[in-house]
């Protein structure tokens, strides 16, 4: 465990707090959209938790409208909207546009401080699947490509959302490349990293992970930027259930959330904010970790003990004269807006590292066991990482429907193919090695 230190923040003597940055203490955030215990309702959550958050966060794909009615959702419950904002159609599509600039704008009228994580583990291979557009994407060009597309964004907000503090955050393996992919002192507000504290790697009991110390991994990123700027967690979790081993993991989270969030106040005085990612992802039929902070009274009771301590903040700084000025024409909302594409059925949380970083077998996206479809299906396959695919077989009852061989794996079925009713829906993938791979089965309805 590190030496306890000093609370106050490492900052030099000339050197001033970041936007929306306390000067001691550390904020307290969560993603609690999808945990069925509360499905979003903040209030049960800080009843459940016994402490006011500071902070919570979603996910808004790029060419989405800015999620204004969620914002009104987390500034009436006292909080701070912190917002990952995802280019998963790839870089190249980002411009200093009209929608850019009435993106940016909705921030603004929103008149809250407002935590911007744009395009965040960008160093994950699944960053590069998604940012770069595609398996033509040049590795070697990508971090060039990703610095410039986050200090537009940054610019972008500088001039038309004084509000927004522009959030750089990375996941935590693989570490080496972290600083490839830095924009630059002056288009960052904050650094993030994103940590998971997994019983296996992969859902794959040969690939034990138990023994690794988050600590370790939030080390290497303070280590480098702690000293120019704050350091947010822009999301941890523990295992609390496992898929791989199919054993509860409720006293080891325990042990890792404690050594976590202890050190976070004792040695890490810099780590200014901290969010945990509250989901259960075996049930929600993502991944082989359940997250949620509510599913065991053991695991809340930890995390209520520890954020109960003062270090905690429930409220962000923020002086909201500095925000009274006119905001130009241009919104992503409503008719006429300026939005690139309609709502989606696509799961943005399938292609987080919570997610993409921890499965073990290829999953259909699109659909969820118990949906009820009206329209085409439009479906996309994720596989494991370094799964090479020479063909995916899309069935529907048993029977082909589509058959793909090239990345991005995506197809669309057309509703006039398929009769009203229940229907069941899974992929096989055809490896290069010859082997086949199935995703689980799902049930939905046609109507």
């Amino acid at each position: 465990m590190p030496a306890r230190l000093s609370r106050a923040a490492n900052l030099g003597p000339t050197q001033q707090l970041a936007k929306f940055e306390p000067a001691r203490g550390c904020y307290i955030g969560a993603f609690i959209e999808r945990d069925t215990a509360v499905m979003g309702n903040i209030a049960a959550f800080e009843e459940l938790t016994k402490k006011k958050h500071a902070s919570y966060f979603t996910y808004v794909g790029y060419g989405r409208p800015f999620p204004l009615e969620w914002v009104r959702k987390v500034t009436r419950n006292g909080g701070a909207p912190h917002i990952a904002f995802e280019p998963n159609n790839g870089l190249k599509e980002v411009n200093d546009s009209a929608y850019l600039r009435a993106w940016a704008r909705d921030a603004a009228r929103a008149k809250c401080p407002i935590f911007l994580r744009w395009a965040s583990e960008m160093n994950g291979e699944w960053g590069l699947k998604r940012y770069g557009g595609g398996p033509s994407v040049d590795k070697d060009k990508f971090p060039s490509l990703y610095k410039e597309k986050f200090a537009l964004v940054s610019q972008i907000m500088k001039e038309e959302a004084p509000n927004v503090a522009m959030l750089w955050t990375p996941f935590a393996e693989p570490a080496r490349s972290i600083p490839l992919y830095y924009p630059g002192d002056q288009w960052v507000d904050w650094v993030g990293v994103n940590i998971y504290s997994v019983f296996v790697h992969n859902g794959d009991i040969n690939h034990p992970s138990g023994e690794e110390d988050p600590i370790a991994f939030l080390k290497v990123v303070y280590d480098l930027y702690a000293d120019r700027k704050p350091i947010h967690i822009s999301e941890f979790a523990a295992t609390v259930w496992c898929k791989g081993t199919g054993q509860e993991t409720v006293a080891w989270a325990m042990e890792k959330t404690k050594r976590f969030y202890t050190a976070l106040r004792d040695g890490f005085p810099r780590v200014k904010s901290v969010n945990w990612f509250s989901l259960d992802t075996v049930q929600a039929g993502l991944a082989n970790n359940n997250y949620s902070l509510l599913s065991d009274g053991r695991m809340l009771a930890t995390y209520r003990q520890l954020v109960a301590d003062k270090h905690f903040l429930s409220r962000v700084s923020f002086n909201p004269t500095e925000w009274n000025r006119p905001v130009k024409a241009g919104t992503t909302q409503g008719r006429g807006g300026l939005a690139l594409r309609p709502a989606s059925n696509e799961d943005m949380l399938a292609v987080t590292g919570a997610v993409a970083a921890t499965i073990d077998e290829p999953f259909l996206r699109g659909l969820k066991n118990g949906d009820t479809v009206s329209g085409d299906l439009n479906l996309w396959a994720q596989l494991p990482l370094g799964m090479e695919p020479r063909g995916i077989i899309w069935q529907v009852d048993g029977q082909t429907r589509a058959i793909t061989n090239r990345a991005p794996y995506r197809v669309s079925i057309e509703r006039e193919r398929l009769a009203e009713g229940e229907h069941t829906a899974k992929i096989v993938v055809l490896t290069r090695d010859g082997k086949e791979s199935a995703s689980s089965e799902i049930t939905f309805t046609l109507e």
